[in-house]
């Protein structure tokens, strides 16, 4: 913005002075004639000096009104905190770079939002990325030497590479501390950490996935890649002087979705049906993070329910009670909310799969015509419990500080879950419980069943 003000406050100057100095011409070979006004549209030198002043002034304006919404926009852009101070973290001078590697045919689009994501968020951090600093390719390996972390941006071909792989062995040859970031979405190259392994050469496979680095999942979803960008922060943060005595950094992000405290503040009653297999655990998950939640597990749908939870894993429609209850939900105007499970130990599948497995006349009706959210395991399930619960209605009623970025569940405090029965030997249930968060190392897999109260975390990793 001031570039440009100042780049214009000259141009009117450099125009102000050349139409004074002809004017002055014009008047000194014509005196008391109007050919001034004819050829300039000025009759007297004060029209020039004035609409000059007005020009100067008017840019002089519209800089002031964007240099303050460039700084309202600067303040508002959120920045990585620790969880402990509410402040960014202080960069040091001597803060080392991030090289960022990865594979061009399916990881070049997600490494350059990493890049341009984590200098949005970590002002001051230095990130190597290929196409903005490579100079000559035949000197990976001294630029490997020069950087203080390596990120492997693990997708498929990454471990074919022959380039990638030279980065792979410098970086394993000369001891730098990685952190792993694995594409999800199989159709950008994503797969599974088995699957993705398996590429790597044996000799090689020990020292990346068997040391205890850093890994996270990257996913196209920005309330997801918030997560992965807090986790790879932490990582690099830890190698920085400032907090080579740190074991852990939790850090959070101001107007993250996890900061946000939901409860349903209308009266939502969620049918899980008993014909859909994991439904319930789903829905008693998000009863349990979202306070105000009934659950109804009936074989009847009640009158009384608002939502219908349809959740899809590679089970769905194995029963065919669903497809009959889908179908009357959706001609009796039911919202039905979709989860797609991404958890492979719950049964997660590609999206793919559920067109041939749903029949075909709800295919034909447009049930996938609306969106499913996806659920994901480890760290990203709080986000796709809270996702959900935006989507049955529930709404903000506060925030938090922040939530902790290292690998941890998202329960920290139950305060109870009430059976209601039905007098069919089925129940609904009742979630009154608060948010919080569990430091690294709680409990990290398992799913609440409906009598618990006590903290669990659920899934695990990829």
């Amino acid at each position: 913005v001031l570039a440009v003000a100042t780049s214009l406050v000259l141009l009117l100057l450099f125009l102000g002075a050349s139409w004074t100095t002809t004017f002055l011409g014009i008047e000194e070979r014509h005196p008391d004639t109007e050919e001034a006004a004819a050829i300039l549209g000025f009759g007297k030198l004060n029209g020039i000096v004035n609409s000059m002043l007005v020009l100067v002034g008017a840019t002089l304006v519209f800089f002031l009104i964007g240099a303050v919404c460039s700084a309202r926009l600067a303040k508002e852009v959120p920045k990585i905190r620790l969880v402990s101070t509410n402040q960014p973290p202080e960069m040091s001078v001597g803060m080392g770079i991030l090289f960022n590697s990865h594979i061009w045919s399916t990881g070049q689009d997600a490494a350059a939002v990493i890049k341009k994501q984590l200098m949005l968020l970590l002002p001051g951090v230095k990130i190597f990325l290929d196409v903005d600093d490579l100079k000559d390719i035949g000197a990976l390996e001294q630029y490997i030497r020069g950087t203080t972390m390596i990120l492997f941006f693990l997708s498929q071909g990454y471990f074919r590479s022959k380039n990638c792989l030279r980065e792979v062995r410098s970086s394993l040859e000369k001891d730098k501390p990685l952190v792993l970031v694995q594409e999800a979405d199989p159709e950008k190259g994503g797969g599974t950490l088995q699957a993705l392994r398996a590429e790597c050469p044996e000799d090689l496979q020990t020292d990346i996935f068997e040391n205890g680095w850093t890994h996270t999942i990257w996913m196209r979803i920005e309330e997801f890649q918030i997560i992965s960008l807090k986790i790879i922060a932490e990582a690099v943060l830890l190698c920085s002087p400032n907090f080579l005595d740190k074991t852990s950094l939790p850090l959070c992000v101001s107007g993250e979705l996890e900061s946000e405290s939901l409860a349903f503040s209308k009266p939502c009653t969620l049918w899980a049906s008993p014909a859909n297999a994991g439904a319930l655990e789903l829905a008693t998950e998000i009863a349990t993070a979202v306070a105000g939640l009934t659950i109804s597990t009936t074989d009847d749908r009640p009158a009384s329910v608002t939502h219908m939870l349809l959740y899809l894993n590679e089970d769905s429609f194995s029963d065919e009670r669903l497809a009959e209850q889908v179908k009357q939900a959706r001609e009796d105007k039911l919202k039905i909310v979709m989860a797609h499970e991404n958890d492979p130990d719950k049964g997660g599948c590609i999206f793919a799969r559920f067109f041939e497995t749903t029949p075909q006349e709800l295919i034909e009706g447009g049930l996938y015509s609306d969106l499913a959210r996806s659920c994901f395991s480890g760290v990203h399930r709080e986000v796709s419990l809270m996702l959900l619960a935006k989507e049955l209605g529930a709404t903000r009623q506060g925030a938090s500080a922040g939530w902790t970025a290292s690998p941890a569940a998202f329960l920290s405090a139950v305060k109870g879950i009430t059976c209601c029965s039905s007098g069919r030997g089925d129940f609904d249930l009742v979630a009154a419980s608060s948010r919080g968060s569990l430091s690294e190392g709680e409990a990290r897999s398992g799913a609440l069943s409906a009598g618990e109260a006590s903290t669990s975390a659920l899934g695990g990793e990829v």
